[in-house]
């Protein structure tokens, strides 16, 4: 049976949560080197040139890759486990950045007509990441990531679209409404880097509330019937 560590001081005080923090810590720096990049080609006198597309190539890979980081990182630290981190990452990074690929894929197609099919596919497919690590019928190849974790988000519809409102939008519209001038490294380092740490935590409890209901399934529906 999985189990999920409890959310708390301990959890935070964990040695790993240091990676999860800078993790997001360099995703930020880079986010905001990538957007200043882009702001003088687009001010500049000469205009646009090809360097447009090197950023935003860069942009996009950064977009893929430390927000599934992170969530491999989370849920290293929130899932009890014997495995060391590195066989950890060894056994799931690699075949959950191609089910993200392919998440993503899926849901850029649904939503080049119409946004709101799109941001369906997104709330269907979030939890690929975490079938890829935990689940058994997944790693006997009984089943596809991305169906499976669409069977599991219908399942928790309500509350999943729930935390997804909460830490996606009502979150960050509040952190940017109040902090957004103290985000900028090169202006307010020390304040920067203190918001990325609260912002750490905030990510950190969002995986603990999505962790607990998609490993409350896995409990119920295969480990039971694998007893």
């Amino acid at each position: 049976m999985l189990q999920v560590n409890k959310f708390g001081l301990k959890t935070i005080l964990n040695p790993y949560f240091l990676l999860i923090f800078s993790a997001l810590f360099f995703s930020t720096l880079i986010d905001q080197y990538l957007q200043k990049q882009v702001e003088q080609l687009i001010s500049s006198k000469d205009g646009l040139n090809g360097m447009i597309w090197v950023w935003g190539g860069i942009s996009v890979l950064s977009a893929l890759f430390f927000p599934l980081l992170i969530s491999v990182l989370c849920a290293y630290v929130l899932i009890i486990t014997n495995q060391k981190i590195n066989d950890f990452f060894a056994e799931n990074l690699e075949l959950s950045l191609i089910e993200t690929l392919r998440a993503w894929g899926k849901t850029f197609l649904w939503s080049f007509v119409f946004l709101l099919p799109g941001v369906i596919k997104y709330v269907h497919y979030i939890l690929t990441p975490f079938v890829v690590m935990f689940s058994r019928k997944y790693k006997n190849g009984e089943v596809d990531a991305l169906e499976y974790s669409t069977v599991i988000s219908k399942h928790f519809r309500g509350m999943l679209n729930l935390w997804l409102a909460v830490f996606f939008v009502v979150v960050p519209i509040f952190m940017y409404a109040i902090f957004d001038e103290y985000r900028v490294f090169s202006t307010h380092p020390v304040a920067a880097t203190i918001l990325v740490f609260v912002e750490a935590v905030i990510l950190l409890l969002f995986h603990y509330l999505i962790l607990k209901l998609f490993i409350k399934y896995l409990n119920e529906v295969e480990n039971v019937a694998h007893v």
